[in-house]
């Protein structure tokens, strides 16, 4: 039997997806919207699913394999929203070609996609390492 969850939601949600939604609330959002002990119990757990990946991880000789792949998964997905679709087999092809310009549509895009997280996380670790030397 399926529970029926009734939410409050603090502000109005945009009844039409293809407009923008300018009703958001302001910055900083009031505490009381995440606050919540739910969000410090599914905080826990993702606090210890870490960490029995982390402690799991040492067993796995490429660690990178299972990087990678997590960012092209979220790529996928990601490009997904934007009715960039491709299935894992086209995407994992693309990936393990030599050059990804050989790579068409769809899964040149998500790689794309990928390749620009990747490059924003260095420029992220770059900016924390500046800023921690001076």
């Amino acid at each position: 039997m399926s529970k029926l969850y009734l939410c409050y939601m603090p502000y109005k949600i945009n009844p039409d997806r293809t407009s923008p939604w300018n009703e958001l609330p302001e910055f900083p959002l009031d505490k009381n919207l995440y606050h919540d002990i739910e969000i410090y119990e599914q905080l826990g757990n993702a606090k210890a699913a870490l960490g029995r990946l982390q402690g799991r991880s040492i067993a796995i000789p490429n660690q990178g394999m299972l990087i990678n792949s997590i960012s092209l998964q979220e790529a996928k997905a990601s490009s997904a929203i934007e009715n960039i679709f491709t299935t894992d087999d086209e995407l994992y092809k693309a990936y393990s070609e030599e050059n990804v310009n050989i790579a068409s549509g769809p899964a040149k895009e998500v790689l794309h996609y990928r390749e620009a997280l990747w490059k924003g996380h260095y420029y992220l670790n770059l900016e924390l390492y500046r800023i921690l030397s001076e």
